[in-house]
């Protein structure tokens, strides 16, 4: 400054969007379709965000307003001329990361916190789609690292409800800066609220619970209403398909206790509903089995498929691995799916059950997005400790969600490498309001086809 100031006067400005290049590269089986070259561009607007206020003694309020450049995602995939080949796709993807500077005119500034401390509670280490959210957090974790900030990281991993309280309880007594709970079941409400109470911002990954007073924050599927959108557009196309009625339908569902499970149960029966009432389907039985246990669940599959045969309509699955074991029993009785009855799923991670998509041996699954989970949770964690971000009560942000289809599985398993910058994450915070407390994040990324 060219003269002194009478007064100090400290703004801690977010001035920095540093633009990265992330190439992701991996090989998958391409959908049968012709040979050739295949791009798809996608335009991603990025709004301008007036991102904090501030404000010193004596002085006027002051906005710090960061314009964001659109983003564009192109994708090329090569075939090699023989259909359903083996391919390599290539997805290069520019990313902004949020660079925190502070700049001093004539005082101290009042200092980011030297140190953070960030738990994570893993509900069920053996679920590789759970694999993929704590490779979210842990980015994000060292993202806060290469911006200077010291970050004291643990990942808590349970295998039973006991174990989680334990966890938890132990968490009290330790006092983190950031608890990251994906709970094992609705049993551990009461404790994580205590660890709320305790100082910690808890926020809620892929399962929240009844009492959204017990976390700051809720960042996962609305599983009752995206189910209830699958199940609809599966059974619509059933009946432009002049599938003969009353069409039966099994359901396999989750333990008692795990929210997701039964919100995505309660979301296929919003959509069951209107066609029982008329007498255009039933559900032939109900399937209660642990979600995150294959073995189980394929143990279930392989007892119910031979009692009903091809008599069956569909199957709805309430997550993919239900639905693997499902398409497996099916394969091993000589029933093919998606021509013999159809097999509905949720997810899009696994690999094999990709696979299953793209054969058209699953007719519709829901993508969800569980990288953007991890990856924001951690974020918000460090904006609410830092007082850049403001929630009402019971906030709740829905990741977004994409259906999944056998003309685009194969896409979405890069889907969930695609990282959206937290600063998104602040564009959607600061819609909240305590009459409006929940929100949807829009497909970034989707890829419609037919």
């Amino acid at each position: 400054m060219s003269a002194p100031m009478s007064k100090t006067i400290v703004y801690l400005l977010i001035l920095l969007l540093v633009l990265s290049v992330v190439g992701v590269a991996l090989v998958a089986t391409l959908p049968r379709g012709p040979a050739g070259v295949t791009t798809v561009t996608q335009y991603i607007p990025t709004p301008t965000l007036s991102i904090v206020t501030v404000t010193a003694p004596g002085a006027p309020g002051a906005t710090v307003t960061v314009t964001a450049p659109p983003t564009t995602v192109t994708q090329t995939v090569t075939a090699s001329g023989v259909p359903g080949a083996t391919v390599t796709k290539t997805v290069t993807q520019t990313v902004m990361q949020t660079v925190m500077q502070t700049v001093t005119i004539g005082g101290t500034a009042t200092p980011t916190p030297k140190k953070i401390s960030i738990f994570f509670f893993d509900p069920a280490p053996a679920n590789p789609w759970w694999d993929i959210l704590a490779k979210g957090v842990e980015e994000a974790v060292n993202e806060l690292k290469l911006l200077g900030v010291n970050v004291d990281y643990r990942r808590f991993d349970s295998t039973s409800l006991d174990q989680q309280i334990s966890q938890i309880q132990q968490a009290i007594s330790l006092r983190p800066d950031i608890a990251i709970v994906g709970p094992v079941s609705d049993a551990v409400q009461d404790v994580t609220k205590q660890l709320r109470q305790a100082g910690a911002k808890v926020i809620m990954v892929d399962r929240d619970f009844p009492d959204q007073t017990a976390r700051d924050l809720y960042l996962g599927t609305d599983n009752r209403w995206a189910a209830r959108i699958e199940a609809e557009a599966f059974l619509s196309w059933l009946g432009a398909k002049g599938v003969p009625k009353p069409w039966k339908i099994i359901i396999f569902r989750g333990l008692p206790g795990i929210p997701t499970s039964y919100l995505r149960y309660e979301g296929f029966m919003d959509a069951l509903k209107p066609y029982i009432d008329r007498g255009d389907a039933q559900v032939l039985e109900e399937v209660q089995v642990d979600p995150d246990q294959l073995p189980e669940c394929y143990a279930k599959a392989s007892a119910i498929v031979p009692k009903y045969g091809k008599t069956v309509t569909a199957y709805f699955a309430t997550n993919l691995l239900q639905a693997m074991a499902i398409v497996r029993a099916l394969l091993d009785n000589k029933i093919t799916p998606g021509v013999d009855l159809y097999v509905l799923g949720f997810d899009a991670q696994v690999p094999e059950w990709v696979d299953m998509i793209a054969k058209g041996q699953v007719a519709l699954s829901i993508q969800q997005h569980p990288h953007t989970m991890g990856y924001w949770a951690v974020w918000a964690g460090y904006y609410l400790v830092t007082g850049i971000m403001k929630l009402p009560e019971k906030a709740v942000i829905n990741t977004p969600t994409y259906k999944v289809v056998p003309c685009n599985a194969t896409y979405s398993l890069m889907l969930d490498w695609f990282k959206i910058p937290p600063t998104e994450l602040l564009a959607l915070a600061k819609q909240l309001s305590p009459s409006s407390p929940q929100l949807h994040a829009p497909g970034y990324y989707s890829y419609a086809c037919s």
